[in-house]
């Protein structure tokens, strides 16, 4: 069993996440230079269905800062064909929740953001081609300037498939915190403790022998259910290209067995060569 657990899996993120020194670490690296974050508070990850809706939603984690900001944070490791939408479908059930929890709104809102850990890339989902950064901030834009309709609502997503930085390239605490995540699990040593101490904190927290025994438990499942759907991945992967490649052998004996007739060949031997019947030889 490696000595870190892996933050890619539901217990695993939720554990290092949940955390209140690590998130507020991790998001005033994200957003460093636009503004400090001093303390959250968790809030119930559970959003109730809209009136006419029947469907609620369950967020990774859901927290609101000292300042009223919401932010929504989750990890995605499957690719989703509407991942944009689904994006854009939680943060409006947050903006909408707003207005759910008084008689007197006035319609003010405060600003909703949603992190999004994601080991896929989405630069060409829903058949949209553009080039996504490494770290991209989207927000509602208007005008030919493309200036920002409105503030309350951003949407941050991180592409983990795409960081592939060596420790000895990751300058920022931002790189820094992407690259623990990223490789936590092949580790035997966190990275980073010398330039700040919440990487000691956060080796202290995600040491899989350090786990109480059912937390333990319940980390384990979590890591046999990812391994398992990677394994079905990869298996579908490879069948599928063993189809191919049979489909492809198939094309090409009609395609020789075409040619060979157009020359006068017998239909014995290019039933001998390509493998086809006489009577599909005929049909061709």
């Amino acid at each position: 069993m490696a000595k870190f657990i892996n933050p890619l899996t539901d217990v695993g993120f939720k554990r290092i996440f949940g955390d209140k020194q690590i998130m507020l670490s991790f998001l005033n690296s994200l957003f460093e230079g636009e503004f400090v974050i001093r303390d959250l508070e968790y809030l119930d990850k559970e959003q109730e269905a809209l009136p006419g809706d029947e469907r609620n939603i369950i967020y990774d984690l859901f927290c609101k800062t000292d300042a009223g900001h919401e932010f929504i944070v989750e990890m995605q490791c499957r690719s989703q064909l509407y991942f944009r939408d689904r994006i854009l479908y939680y943060m409006s059930r947050a903006i909408a929740g707003q207005g759910m929890r008084g008689d007197d709104w006035n319609y003010k809102l405060m600003p909703v953001y949603g992190v999004y850990f994601m080991n896929f890339s989405i630069a060409n989902d829903d058949h949209i081609i553009d080039d996504i950064s490494l770290y991209s901030k989207a927000q509602l834009k208007e005008g030919v300037n493309a200036k920002p309709f409105t503030d309350k609502v951003r949407a941050i997503t991180i592409d983990m498939h795409a960081f592939n930085k060596l420790q000895s390239n990751c300058e920022t605490t931002l790189d820094q915190w992407i690259y623990n995540i990223k490789n936590m699990e092949d580790m035997t040593v966190m990275p980073f403790k010398d330039k700040n101490n919440i990487f000691a904190y956060l080796e202290t927290l995600s040491d899989y022998y350090a786990m109480d025994p059912e937390d333990r438990k319940l980390y384990d499942s979590a890591l046999r259910r990812s391994r398992d759907y990677y394994a079905t991945i990869e298996s579908a992967k490879v069948e599928g290209r063993a189809e191919g490649r049979e489909e492809g052998r198939a094309e090409a004996n009609v395609e020789n067995a075409i040619e060979m007739k157009k020359l006068g060949v017998d239909s014995l031997i290019i039933s001998k060569v390509t493998g086809l019947s006489i009577s599909e030889i005929e049909r061709l």
